[in-house]
């Protein structure tokens, strides 16, 4: 977790995996420590006087970044690239970890899927340590297990387009397994994002972000909205930071088992992504191990979600890994796949469509945890006078009133149920605490543990939930949007 000098280092030795390029396993572990690479470093002249050594330093800054040739988008960014560089940590240690914000307003940093205190959770609902414009907090992570998790803003954005997950502050986390590592030659991670958002309406044009920043409509005129309001859409999107065709592809040789680590870091858009001729083995969903690996021929995400999965390489040839939404890749969703020797114009063709649901890789029986429910509703308001959504989560008995606090006892186990009253997708991610999946509209399932769930149109799933933390645990839909629009809850935990 240092660099050979002693250095904080905030990634791999090099920013390989963000160019697209394999980082080997094996030199990883046999190496003695990685090489922090230029620019990811705490400077010293700033450094805090502290007998603890660093192991990460954030840095959080503005960056014009090429996602496309000859095209560059301005952001908010950790240490100087998007996506932030790969920070790689060690299963079952203490995390020493310095925030450094460079930027002209306050920020929230979450550890999302990590287990911690609410003070550095990274969230202002929680009562979260903020981190001060031009300013900088100190603090130590606790130990986490093996696993994928993701470091992003979670500041609010309401009609600021260049705020919280719409902008380029997100890096994938990866804890390192002590031991049973998985059988695998080479690992990639891929992290998909979206660029330049506008506000658009079927009977509005499109506003650029600084328009929407002073729109004020009369509620008088909100007929003329529609009746969907306004949505978000984008000019261009992303693997690692790089539209298809302009970054580096993925160098891979025949028979290779790649391990290929997925995050879903975009803003609002859920992510279906394919290798044509090839198939995904699902290792783990969100960090955790499934109890039922299984292939499928795409791996579906959305906002917050990873997937762990490997890929056997016996289809030689020059691919496109990519979005099977025909705009969403054309957007630039996607990334080159390059066999050893293969030459020619890279190759998309969609798979047969399969019918993607979570329990492929769980056990087929009912949880035996959670003798006490709690339902929950997911209900869409009249539109504001804005013309932007409203959303409620609300629990039994707070049908007229605002989400209100409900109280969770440390230790024992809850079955939640949330049930999905709107026509819309919604990830809805829980704070501070990991979740089993209990049951996937009506069919039971048991063993898959995550923390963040898709819950269909007019569908519901049961999770069972154990916290162990005390303190307030945010639950949201991590679809910015509509967390800004009401889409969340506050749970207090005590003894």
């Amino acid at each position: 977790m240092k660099s050979k000098s002693g250095e904080p280092w905030c990634g791999d030795a090099t920013l390989a995996a963000h160019s697209g390029t394999a980082i080997s396993r094996r030199r990883f572990l046999l190496s003695a420590a990685p090489v922090a690479a230029a620019g990811l470093l705490c400077p010293s002249s700033i450094a805090p006087a502290s007998a603890t050594p660093l192991d990460v330093c954030l840095r959080i800054s503005p960056l014009d970044s090429e996602i496309a040739s000859g095209h560059t988008v301005r952001t908010m960014a950790y240490n100087g690239s998007v996506p932030g560089p790969l920070i790689r940590l060690a299963e079952g240690r203490p995390i020493e970890m310095e925030i450094q914000n460079e930027s002209d307003v306050e920020e929230y940093v979450h550890w999302h899927g990590f287990s911690l205190d609410a003070r550095f959770d990274g969230t202002e609902e929680e009562g979260s340590l903020p981190v001060p414009a031009h300013g900088r907090v100190r603090y130590t992570l606790p130990p986490q297990s093996s696993g994928s998790y993701y470091v992003h803003s979670h500041s609010m954005a309401h009609h600021n387009l260049t705020a919280g997950t719409y902008s380029g502050q997100f890096a994938f986390v990866y804890v390192e397994p002590r031991q049973d590592a998985g059988s695998y030659d080479r690992e990639i991670f891929l992290t998909s994002h979206e660029w330049e958002p506008r506000f658009v309406n079927m009977t509005k044009e499109a506003l650029s972000a600084e328009e929407m920043l002073h729109l004020r409509v009369d509620a008088e005129a909100e007929n003329e909205m529609g009746e969907g309001g306004w949505d978000v859409q984008y000019r261009f999107a992303s693997l690692n930071g790089k539209a298809l065709g302009h970054g580096e592809p993925i160098q891979v040789r025949q028979g290779e088992r790649v391990l290929f680590h997925f995050l879903n870091a975009s803003a609002t858009e859920s992510l279906q992504l394919a290798l044509p001729g090839h198939q995904f083995l699902v290792q783990a969903l969100d960090g955790n191990r499934v109890p039922s690996p299984a292939h499928v021929s795409t791996v579906e995400m959305g906002v917050g979600e990873r997937i762990d999965a490997i890929v056997e390489m016996r289809s030689p040839g020059v691919w496109v890994l990519g979005s099977m939404d025909d705009e969403a890749r054309g957007r630039g969703l996607g990334i080159v796949v390059e066999y050893a020797g293969a030459h020619g114009e890279p190759v998309w063709s969609a798979p047969a469509a399969e019918a993607w649901s979570y329990g492929l890789f769980g056990k087929d029986k009912e949880s035996e945890y959670g003798q006490e429910q709690l339902q929950f509703r997911i209900t869409r308001l009249p539109l504001g006078e804005d013309g932007f959504e409203r959303w409620a989560l609300r629990g039994e008995g707070q049908d007229n009133r605002d989400s209100l606090t409900t109280v969770l006892n440390q230790g024992k186990h809850y079955r939640l149920r949330i049930a999905n009253e709107s026509g819309e997708f919604h990830p809805m991610h829980l704070h501070r605490c990991s979740f089993e999946l209990a049951r996937l509209h009506g069919i039971p399932s048991a063993g898959i543990v995550k923390d963040t769930v898709v819950v269909s149109p007019y569908e519901a799933v049961d999770l069972i939930v154990r916290p162990e933390r005390l303190g307030p645990a945010l639950f949201h839909c991590h679809n910015q949007m509509h967390m800004d629009c009401g889409l969340k809850t506050l749970f207090r935990i005590e003894r």
